[in-house]
């Protein structure tokens, strides 16, 4: 077998409108071989980088080679066509992606991610307005959140965690994201031993990135003082930084990314050396159909106990999100959640059936 074409482009879903946070356009990498074989990835992919990189090297190549492509340098900073590699893997052997890699679970539980849209820090909102939103997801059958720690005042998003448990007690499983830099200022230690102190307090059960990525003795010693664990990683996109992380003790839990940290393949070996240093890997999440690229990994991790579906923009629901992907599906909808579950995809390869023909039409 043999690739004979990589390409990379849009599909429009749907007309975007003002204020609609519905997955209206995508990205797609496409890789199709002399078989009649072909492999997607659910993210573009820059154009010189295919052209300079990725092409020379894998146009004629066999798809099958996922390692040799990685160690000779084509991979590189382009996560979809590594994805493509394994979509077409899979379809080959009949089987999805998640039993190559050695598949521990066949549904996994899962948590909303909620950015509130409007201020980025989300202090245009009361403290009464996310409990009162998360008691409606609630109530349609969801019980893990998460949600941003980036409010100026730093016990405030404490408070919220305090009303949603007190509400909903130990039904509802909350997390807190400080994202490390992105909120413009970052914790002193003094600041982060506070929140995560309240946070201990409130019952929440993990506070993330509290503080600047390369800060691991912060991290270190927030992990070794407090109970509620501590996790990162995110960010990584060399094995490198993750081995940083676990031989420093930084984290109670480290999470790469399906797409940042490259692709499929760096994200198990992530998971196998986290796993030496006794440390839980659950991966950083996404949304639309390249949630089922990170799905196949994670239900490859034992200790991946939980997928992120991110981001979910309130008072939209992870399913109405993705309403405009159904129209390139052949068997819609994309997400089956149920009782706190998604159901892993059975089909072969990254699991999702696009429906070429659709996919051609709104291409853009």
């Amino acid at each position: 077998m043999k690739i004979t074409q990589i390409e990379s482009f849009g599909v429009q879903l749907d007309e975007p409108k003002q204020n609609d946070y519905r997955i209206t356009g995508l990205g797609l990498t496409r890789i199709k071989t002399d078989e009649g074989i072909t492999g997607y990835g659910f993210l573009g992919t820059d154009g010189s980088r295919l052209e300079q990189q990725v092409k020379p090297k894998l146009i004629g190549a066999n798809p099958l080679d996922i390692e040799y492509h990685w160690q000779n340098g084509s991979l590189n900073g382009c996560p979809a066509v590594e994805n493509a590699l394994w979509d077409i893997a899979g379809k080959v052997a009949g089987l999805p992606v998640r039993t190559l890699l050695g598949s521990v679970k066949e549904r996994i539980p899962y948590y909303l991610t909620c950015v509130w849209p409007g201020e980025a820090d989300q202090s245009h909102l009361s403290l009464e307005v996310q409990p009162e939103q998360i008691l409606r997801y609630y109530e349609m059958g969801h019980t893990r959140f998460k949600i941003r720690g980036w409010r100026p005042n730093i016990l405030d998003d404490v408070k919220v965690v305090e009303k949603v448990k007190n509400a909903l007690g130990d039904k509802v499983e909350i997390m807190i994201d400080r994202t490390a830099q992105h909120p413009g200022w970052i914790w002193t230690y003094e600041q982060a031993l506070s929140v995560a102190r309240g946070l201990e307090a409130a019952g929440a059960t993990w506070l993330e990135e509290p503080f600047a990525r390369e800060d691991i003795a912060s991290y270190r010693r927030l992990k070794d003082e407090v109970d509620i664990p501590i996790t990162g990683g995110e960010f990584g996109n060399q094995l490198s930084q993750f081995r940083d992380y676990l031989v420093g003790g930084a984290v109670d839990i480290i999470q790469p990314d399906g797409a940042g940290s490259g692709g499929i393949l760096p994200c198990k070996k992530v998971s196998v050396l986290a796993e030496a240093f006794d440390t839980a890997c659950i991966l950083h999440g996404s949304n639309g159909p390249n949630l089922y690229t990170f799905l196949q990994i994670a239900s490859s991790i034992p200790s991946c106990r939980v997928m992120e579906v991110a981001l979910v923009f309130p008072p939209l629901t992870a399913e109405e999100m993705c309403e405009p992907v159904n129209r390139i599906l052949k068997n819609p909808p994309l997400l089956k959640m149920k009782d706190g579950f998604i159901e892993l995809p059975k089909s072969p390869g990254l699991g999702v059936d696009l429906d070429e023909s659709a996919v051609d039409k709104l291409r853009r």
